[in-house]
């Protein structure tokens, strides 16, 4: 029997792919989340800021930079909404949670023949048609990089891969960094808010 073509194989595909999206779809929620989040907050800040000049709260509210300042934040809020607009992170959610689970029941499907030793090329090829069919119908070509997720899925399925160790650890530290690198913007933006009452209110 040709591995590449058994249904066990096929099976594991499916059940990474399935794992996969459910880790995006988290993902792109906290996205959505966090967008939505950062545009409260901004906001937020601008009203401070105003109030703070219309009672000349802070060593350098009457400064110069607070215009600039102004003129940031509306911009900042402005590139967060055209952000979410574009990448659509709630949709795109949704697609990705309905594409796993669409997954998973092929593989209760799949799942009784697993066990069956003998290879039904028609059994094989109906179940991979179905598994392609699910695929194209979520197509997205809005979020291509699954490399965190995909690290993720392997290290939830030890009886497909065998990652132990000093692998694990590494797999682990992978996610991390991915995961900081995607979400590090947030906590820029909130960093530099903060330096920026930091120095209305007390200066430097």
């Amino acid at each position: 029997m040709d591995k590449e073509k058994s249904i066990v194989n096929l099976y594991k595909k499916i059940d990474a792919t399935s794992k996969t999206r459910f880790n995006a779809s988290r993902r792109l929620k906290s996205h959505s989340k966090y967008s939505t989040y950062v545009i409260v907050f901004i906001s937020l800040c601008l009203i401070l800021i105003s109030l703070m000049q219309a009672y000349e709260i802070g060593h350098n509210i009457k400064s110069d930079w607070v215009v600039l300042i102004q003129v940031f934040s509306s911009i900042t809020v402005l590139v967060y909404s055209l952000l979410i607009e574009n990448h659509n992170y709630s949709n795109l959610s949704e697609k990705m949670y309905s594409c796993a689970s669409k997954l998973g029941d092929l593989k209760q499907k799949i799942h009784p023949y697993l066990k069956n030793d003998e290879h039904k090329e028609d059994i094989y090829n109906d179940f991979r048609k179905k598994y392609k069919s699910i695929l194209r119908l979520y197509e997205t070509h809005s979020v291509n990089d699954f490399t965190g997720e995909y690290i993720r899925a392997k290290l939830e399925m030890p009886e497909h891969y065998e990652i132990t160790g000093i692998k694990r650890i590494y797999a682990k530290v992978t996610i991390k960094c991915i995961y900081i690198m995607d979400f590090f913007s947030y906590v820029f933006i909130i960093l530099i808010f903060l330096a920026i009452f930091y120095f209305l209110y007390f200066g430097w």
